[in-house]
């Protein structure tokens, strides 16, 4: 998830962004939740001003003992060696719609996760074979956290 502060006519606004998808997002804008879908209309030239990514220091909560901070980024489960595939913002494990041995094409639903009160679809990253999965219907998982595990197939 990445935070950033806009500014709009002299008011600062604070939205948190997690991609969903290569064209779906959740944004998260002073407490309202939203998934935003981009579509592409073409070369509309540069927009000014630009958003960029500012770092935000996060307020300590003292009723409950502070999770440990998400890495920057994920690497790719092929990138990262172990063939992981990992929660791409924190949720609820709707459904497994992959059991271990099932052979999976890149893109082909593996997990459905809740998260911001919609179902989003994790896909196999590549083609191979589910060996694990790493989690349970209703489970909670954070940013992250492995779901499944890919094998060569």
């Amino acid at each position: 998830m990445r935070r950033y502060q806009l500014t709009i006519n002299g008011k600062t606004y604070t939205v948190d962004i997690a991609e969903v998808s290569s064209d779906r997002f959740a944004v998260q804008l002073d407490g309202r939740e939203f998934e935003v879908q981009l579509s592409e209309s073409g070369d509309i030239g540069e927009i000014t001003p630009r958003a960029t990514p500012v770092p935000v220091a996060l307020p300590a909560t003292p009723a409950a003992p502070a999770a440990p901070p998400p890495p920057a980024t994920l690497p790719p489960a092929a990138a990262a060696g172990d063939n992981l595939i990992r929660a791409p913002m924190p949720g609820t494990i709707l459904q497994i719609v992959a059991q271990p041995g099932t052979k999976v094409k890149r893109g082909q639903p593996i997990i459905v996760l809740e998260a911001m009160k919609m179902n989003n679809s994790i896909g196999a990253p590549r083609d191979g074979v589910v060996a694990a999965i790493l989690v349970k219907t209703g489970q909670s998982v954070g940013y992250g956290e492995p779901l499944a595990q890919l094998a060569e197939g």
